[in-house]
């Protein structure tokens, strides 16, 4: 038997069932594993009712909660098995891709069939709520993402949840947990990354017709501009410590002259690297963004060549426990992984087990042409082969992960920088790794030979700076200790190629930090 308030969710289905031919276009792409923790119960519900709830939905679905919530007096962990449920039993309806469509997204449909789309998603975990005596709404809005246009659609495109935790409503999109598509390809991903978000946060990704379902203080309300103006960020973007600085970046941001983008940054042992990306592949942007790192305050300084539309992209890791990668290309895959298995099987230092397993955990989407690990967090062999292997074969990430993207382009009175040998220096990995370091100047990564330049950098990582050419020649910067920055007034001589600065801590050993081209 169903409840009131189960019964009027079913009713409704079909006021929902507009959205669901839009929910692809913001589907969240994953680039790395999550490695969020799922609620083991979800494996263990008993055989009949595992079977029965996809043959007699409605008739199943209450003893299938039961079970789930058993003996679980805390809303919080309710919702949360509820939730890995669905994310571990539905996956998204790549039927949307075809003529018919995804069709009805009710609950019959959605568990006979084992996909949805978004408002499929968000009708049954309102039910499933509902029957676990949780109060939970079906929130209805736009959202960001992949596709997104950067405007907002006539008609709203995406449904999520509100569910009543301890007397406070909390914003979870189990859609965007269950997986991502790519191409017309399901790969289950489940995360907790639009689980444990805050209203603050959520709202930079979802927009809700209703604007109470914000759930935020009436100074912080969104108007649809402002939505649209603000940029996409990602629940990966909050997992790394990251929040919006003093200049921050927003969808779209015209610039005059070289400009800056603010973050802070909470979390330790994260790294961060930005790019400015184009679609013209002959035009050189590999030196256009420069980073300032003050602490937890991080400044990315970047430009424009010209008057095209560029993507400034920034990415994140973390120095301590790499995550393996979710995919790799089908060369890299085909041509190196597969053969370093044989290698690593011929020599006995795994077994033909251990090579299947892992083989057989990747399959390849041929309309972009890569292989994505195919999760099952319950499945112990598979796991521990994978991470047997790809620890052998080194093969956990060391690559930055998305967490925002945004365009930049010239205002109209501005033509870009020109075509330049480097907009800023050259920055190696010990610059990036510099937990406070600011370059003043110069700023400009081509000097001209033979021209004055005073160096100036503020840093508290290093003891000592020094221009080094070739093998002993040293120039010691000066430090300022009113300002705390490093200085030397330097002319470039105009035999050399190359000015790099190197950096020592202890006055010892030095190692290079950033350097210019000359002209």
């Amino acid at each position: 038997m169903t409840n009131r308030k189960t019964t009027s969710i079913i009713k409704n289905m079909f006021f929902y069932r507009r959205f669901f031919v839009f929910c692809i276009a913001i589907l969240f792409f994953a680039n790395e594993i999550f490695g969020a923790t799922m609620n083991p119960r979800v494996r263990k519900v008993p055989q009949k009712i595992q079977e029965q709830i996809f043959v007699s939905p409605k008739e199943t679905l209450p003893d299938l909660v039961a079970f789930l919530v058993q003996g679980s007096s805390d809303t919080a962990a309710k919702v949360k098995i509820l939730h890995d449920w669905i994310c571990d039993n539905i996956a998204y309806d790549t039927d949307v891709f075809s003529e018919q469509g995804a069709g009805p997204q009710g609950i019959q449909e959605v568990l006979t069939k084992r996909r949805a789309v978004c408002v499929g998603y968000a009708n049954l975990m309102a039910v499933m709520c509902s029957l676990a005596n949780v109060e939970a709404e079906i929130v209805t809005g736009w959202s960001k993402g992949f596709n997104y246009p950067g405007y907002l659609r006539e008609k709203s495109d995406h449904a999520w949840n509100a569910i009543k935790i301890g007397g406070k409503w909390k914003l979870i999109d189990v859609t965007w947990d269950a997986g991502f598509v790519e191409g017309r390809t399901f790969i289950k991903n489940y995360t907790l990354e639009w689980y444990n978000l805050t209203p603050a946060q959520f709202i930079y990704s979802h927009l809700p017709e209703d604007e109470k379902w914000q759930l935020l203080p009436k100074a912080q309300i969104r108007s649809p501009e402002q939505f649209v103006q603000e940029p996409y960020l990602s629940g990966r973007f909050f997992y790394y410590g990251l929040s919006l600085g003093k200049d921050a970046a927003n969808y779209k941001n015209e610039i005059s002259d070289f400009a800056g983008f603010d973050f802070s940054l909470s979390k330790t042992g994260v790294m961060l690297f930005a790019s400015l990306q184009g679609d013209n592949p002959d035009v050189n942007t590999e030196n256009f963004v420069w980073s300032q790192n003050l602490g937890k305050n991080i400044r990315f300084l970047f430009d424009v060549p010209d008057k095209k539309v560029y993507t400034f992209w920034l990415g994140a890791k973390e120095n301590v426990n790499p995550q393996p990668r979710s995919y790799f290309s089908k060369s890299q895959f085909e041509q190196s992984i597969l053969p370093s298995v044989q290698n690593l099987l011929d020599s006995k230092k795994i077994t033909q087990t251990e090579a299947e397993l892992f083989i057989s955990s990747y399959t390849l989407v041929e309309e972009n042409g890569r292989y994505y690990f195919l999760e099952d967090l319950f499945d112990n062999p598979q796991n521990q082969a994978n991470k047997k292997i790809t620890n052998l074969l080194n093969l956990n990430s060391s690559f930055y992960e998305e967490v925002l993207s945004v365009k930049v382009f010239a205002s109209s009175d501005y033509d870009g920088c020109g075509k330049v040998k480097m907009r800023f220096p050259q920055m190696y990995p010990s610059y990036q790794k510099a937990a406070n370091i600011r370059l003043n100047s110069p700023l400009n990564g081509s000097l001209a030979k033979e021209s004055e330049q005073h160096f100036s950098v503020y840093t508290t990582s290093y003891s000592s700076l020094a221009i080094v050419l070739g093998e002993d020649e040293f120039f010691l910067f000066t430090k300022n200790h009113k300002t705390g920055e490093f200085e030397l007034d330097f002319t470039i001589p105009s035999n050399a190629d190359e000015i790099l600065i190197f950096g020592s801590k202890d006055s010892r050993q030095y190692e290079a930090l950033f350097g210019y081209t000359t002209e």
